[in-house]
């Protein structure tokens, strides 16, 4: 991130450096920190850049990112119809790189608006397509969202399923984020159920969203002061049932 912005301040530094792909990925930087308007103005950048120049790759690429910055905001019927327009460029010019990537996003707003047949299908089918182009940190972030998609239904055994293989395969190409979103999801899955299980995962979550500096953590803290008090009403009833 620090490269991206020296770029924007550099103009030279920026053509050197190529700025199709710094726009993108410092970006990309912001908006796992939470910094969403930030994001949106350097994709729009990313945007100018694209189409000043006719590319068409990096013009469906910028939408994308757009699109999944709306889904973060909440803006999610602005976000489904840019995912959209950018799925259909990526049709009609044959570009099918990320697709996978956008087909996620559009299932987070679809479930966001509660339709979860249609998010059912975008995460499956991100997950399939992230496969076949061996993009492994989208195949992880599509078996979080499946899982949470899952659960929206309440399938939780199917939903912690997924979040566990999501768990292996973020561990082992080494990707922090999904491992504390699949950590979260566990978590999440465990509450109704055992809540000392769901809080050693939240703990383990909030560690790494804590070292990522991630808005994530803030919500893994107000869960886990939730399930201390949880845990305290429990022991508290425990005891009085022995007493008696």
């Amino acid at each position: 991130m620090k490269l991206g912005l020296e770029c924007l301040r550099d103009h030279k530094s920026y053509r050197n450096a190529g700025g199709s792909i710094l726009l993108p990925n410092l970006s990309l930087a912001l908006t796992v920190l939470g910094r969403y308007e930030e994001a949106l103005r350097i994709h729009r950048l990313h945007l100018w850049w694209a189409r000043t120049n006719s590319d068409e790759f990096h013009t469906l690429n910028a939408l994308s990112h757009i699109g999944a910055v709306r889904v973060r905001m909440g803006d999610l019927p602005q976000a489904i119809r840019i995912l959209l327009a950018s799925l259909t460029l990526r049709e009609r010019t044959g570009h099918r790189y990320a697709e996978a990537e956008a087909r996620n996003d559009l299932g987070i707003a679809y479930r966001g608006l509660g339709r979860l047949v249609e998010a059912q299908q975008e995460h499956e089918t991100a997950r399939k397509l992230s496969i076949g182009s061996g993009e492994r940190h989208v195949e992880a972030a599509a078996l979080n969202e499946l899982g949470r998609t899952l659960l929206a239904q309440g399938r939780g055994v199917e939903a912690a399923e997924m979040h566990e293989e999501a768990l292996r395969l973020a561990t082992r190409i080494a990707h922090p984020y999904e491992q504390g979103r699949a950590l979260a999801g566990l978590a999440e899955h465990s509450a109704g159920v055992d809540p000392a299980e769901a809080r050693r995962y939240w703990e383990r979550a909030l560690a790494i969203f804590r070292r990522m500096g991630v808005p994530e953590r803030f919500d893994a803290e107000r869960r886990l002061a939730g399930l201390v008090g949880v845990e305290a009403d429990d022991h508290t009833r425990a005891s009085d049932a022995a007493k008696r």
